[in-house]
């Protein structure tokens, strides 16, 4: 597209001078006629650069198709004029094609760098967002009352049974660790059981209806840091 549009200003910058060329002439003739009517001197010749060997004019146009003329003649300093202004459109609508390209490199180079959002490995969503776990397990989960274990309801660490206290086998999950079951949530290791062995778990429940409810089922177990 900036090839085509040069290539228009180049071909009306030649037509503009072409007609001026023409122009001038007329107005040479009508001089000269003028000059003949009313002055009793004989008309003394004019001598008229020549540019080539067929075409006498004051104005001629190089092999760069740019226009030479006379500096005193008061038509040429015109024409000057307005092939500098020309040459000048010209320069400004190469800048103009330049700089849009120049902004469109620096929109694809800033969508290129774009840095992607990398997601953390070993981490589970939980209700507080994103926590990191050490350890994965996949389990046998049963559910427990808090007055299944002792009368008085307290864990093998000594603190009540509740809602969010687990029963693990120490020996795969060390007592006091947190750890996240889907389903049922963030808990604590504190409590063991005869039958909680191996990869067994057992979640204690706030009443009978939720315990036979959960029943027994196949879960994952994070153990979180």
């Amino acid at each position: 597209m900036k090839r085509k549009i040069l290539e228009k200003v180049k071909t009306v910058e030649k037509k503009i001078a072409l007609c001026l060329v023409l122009a001038g002439f007329t107005m040479m003739n009508t001089g000269f006629t003028e000059q003949a009517e009313f002055v009793d001197e004989p008309a003394k010749e004019i001598e008229i650069e020549q540019t080539s060997a067929t075409e006498p004019t004051a104005i001629a146009i190089g092999e760069n198709g740019r226009i030479k003329i006379s500096e005193d003649d008061e038509l040429s300093k015109a024409l000057t004029e307005l092939v500098e202004n020309s040459q000048d459109v010209n320069k400004a609508v190469e800048e103009t094609l330049a700089g849009q390209d120049t902004q469109a490199t620096e929109i694809s180079t800033i969508e290129e760098v774009k840095p992607v959002e990398e997601i953390p490995e070993n981490v589970i969503e939980t209700s507080r967002g994103l926590v990191p776990y050490t350890q994965m397990y996949g389990m046998e989960a049963t559910a427990y009352l808090p007055t299944d274990g002792s009368a008085e309801g307290l864990t093998a660490m000594g603190i009540p049974a509740t809602y969010g206290i687990v029963a693990v086998d120490p020996d795969v999950i060390p007592l006091g660790s947190r750890v996240y079951i889907p389903g049922y949530g963030e808990a604590i290791a504190a409590d063991t059981g005869g039958a909680i062995y191996g990869y067994r778990i057992d979640l204690c429940m706030e009443s009978y209806d939720e315990a036979m409810d959960f029943g027994r089922r196949n879960v994952t177990v994070f153990v979180l840091k």
